[in-house]
């Protein structure tokens, strides 16, 4: 726009310059050719010839336009994509009404001819596959990946397609291609990690997570720590993996590639320590436990004392002990050394714990441990009334729902 303003600019300046040299003087033109002559003033003549420019750029538009217009080899050329873009719009229409068969004879139809042949081949598999032609799927998809434009879309149809059917190892072959082509493409990108997700494939998951964070932001980090998760158990679980002390040196190889932030996570802390406590790292699990929470309390961390071996139960009697100052009447906390004590063999001091974890919060799993407790001790009354209120408890979480009538 202002590229014609200025031109526009220019030619005013140039006209008004002319027409007043034009006026100072007309001047005079005299043109002799065998027995004509024709004389006239110089302002005329320049006028003359910037109004056969002026005709003559417009003839030769107009000359070209009546060209395309009458041109056989064009006029055939439109005729077809008119037709292929009828024929484009049938189709989808047709698809939408789930006439299957007669949309995709008019697709193909339309990406042979049409300007639009991606569109065509694209809903084209897309009939296919709703009519589990398998083979003309997979050509179309192809046709429309020749286009450079299209080998994305084609390829994460393809994937699509290929979950459908119940192919996922074929859909994340596919999906893995696409993710190295466009690593920054949301809808792949995606799809990718939703395939690893339901394989289970914690690994490539994790590896994938930076690019799934860059491309998603904070959306991504349920799904982070949840494959991390993931990655901890199935590494210290992994089937005919006998030997603890290798184990635990991969869980804690494995840990050193944990993001930053979920190693300040507590349930990523209390599922690593607990399976290192496990492996025989009980040392290592409880100094992790205990600058955890140092940072921020969780009720998840202190169970993790439960598995550890290699520290003394008096030990961790008195660290659970100092915890409780901290937080008096804390089920967690006190179920925890309640267990500790018996590991210990201290039956009075557990059971202590164990009342006063059922007095504070009526857990379940307190009732259970002091019913235990209690029977084994030869105090039968006083674990069946431990065991019904634990049954009250249980009864009270579940659902309202008809009853046989007792008299019935």
């Amino acid at each position: 726009m202002k590229k014609v303003v200025l031109l526009i600019v220019i030619a005013l300046i140039a006209a008004l310059g002319l027409g007043r040299w034009m006026a100072a003087d007309s001047g005079y033109v005299l043109v002799i050719r065998d027995d004509f002559s024709m004389d006239t003033t110089l302002g005329f003549v320049v006028l003359m010839l910037i109004v056969s420019a002026v005709a003559l750029v417009v003839l030769t538009l107009l000359g070209n336009a009546a060209w395309n217009t009458l041109e056989p080899l064009r006029a055939t050329r439109r005729w077809k994509k008119a037709v292929a873009a009828r024929r484009l719009r049938s189709g989808f229409l047709q698809l939408v009404d789930g006439e299957l068969d007669k949309s995709e004879r008019l697709l193909v139809a339309a990406g042979e001819d049409g300007d639009w042949p991606l569109l065509a081949w694209l809903l084209a598999a897309e009939a296919a596959q709703e009519q589990e032609n398998v083979e003309a799927t997979q050509r179309y998809l192809e046709k429309a990946g020749s286009d450079h434009r299209g080998r994305l879309v084609a390829g994460l149809m393809k994937a699509r397609f290929a979950l459908d059917d119940g192919y996922p190892d074929q859909a994340r072959e596919e999906l893995k291609v696409l993710a190295d082509m466009a690593p920054r493409n949301k809808r792949i990108l995606r799809t990718y990690a939703q395939v690893l997700e339901s394989q289970r494939d914690w690994i490539a998951l994790c590896k994938l997570m930076p690019r799934l964070k860059r491309a998603f932001g904070d959306g991504e980090s349920r799904r982070e720590r949840r494959a991390w998760l993931a990655l901890l158990q199935e590494t210290a679980r992994k089937p005919g993996f006998n030997d603890a002390d290798s184990r635990r040196e991969e869980l804690r190889k494995l840990w050193k590639d944990v993001p930053v932030q979920l190693k300040n996570d507590p349930a990523m802390v209390a599922r690593y320590t607990g399976f290192l406590a496990q492996l025989g790292g009980g040392k290592g699990a409880l100094n992790l436990v205990r600058e955890q929470l140092d940072r921020q309390w969780d009720d998840r961390l202190p169970p993790v004392l439960e598995a550890i071996d290699e520290v003394s139960p008096d030990e961790l009697l008195q660290i659970l002990e100092r915890w409780l100052e901290q937080r008096p009447g804390n089920a967690a906390v006190l179920i925890t050394a309640g267990r500790v004590a018996l590991k210990a063999r201290l039956w009075g001091k557990a059971q202590g714990f164990f009342e006063a974890a059922a007095n504070s919060s009526q857990s379940a799993t307190a009732l259970a441990e002091l019913s235990r407790l209690y029977q084994a001790l030869g105090d039968s009354s006083k674990a069946m009334k431990t065991f019904e209120k634990r049954l009250d408890k249980l009864q009270g979480e579940l659902p309202a729902l008809p009853m046989p009538d007792k008299a019935v």
